[in-house]
């Protein structure tokens, strides 16, 4: 089996478990039928995009969980602080930015 279509399955059985949502749900808010969500979560097809990219953003599922399932965990963290960051203003991102240089220093030089 193809590790991505496996990854894909995972995660987005996971998620929707995470969000309380059914499959039956899941479907109706993506414009699919029942039986599409059930062969993902299966790994029982390959999901053309015109249904992978509503799926994903109606999961919010972070795209390194599907394409870097080995990746290590800290993308995680990287993809929140990086989802935080896409609503915040330029001014807000400066300031933001200087923060986390100074705090990094800060920590670097405790050890």
């Amino acid at each position: 089996m193809n590790q991505s279509i496996s990854a894909l399955g995972n995660a987005v059985r996971i998620t929707r478990k995470n969000k309380h949502l059914s499959q039956e749900a899941l479907a109706e808010r993506i414009g699919v039928c029942k039986r599409t969500i059930i062969d993902i979560e299966n790994n029982a097809g390959n999901p053309k995009f015109e249904v992978l990219y509503p799926l994903v953003r109606e999961l919010d599922l972070p795209l390194y969980q599907v394409f870097y399932p080995e990746a290590p965990v800290n993308l995680e963290m990287k993809s929140m602080l990086i989802k935080e960051l896409s609503d915040c203003t330029d001014y807000e991102m400066k300031a933001i930015l200087s923060v986390v240089k100074s705090l990094r220093y800060t920590l670097k030089n405790v050890k």
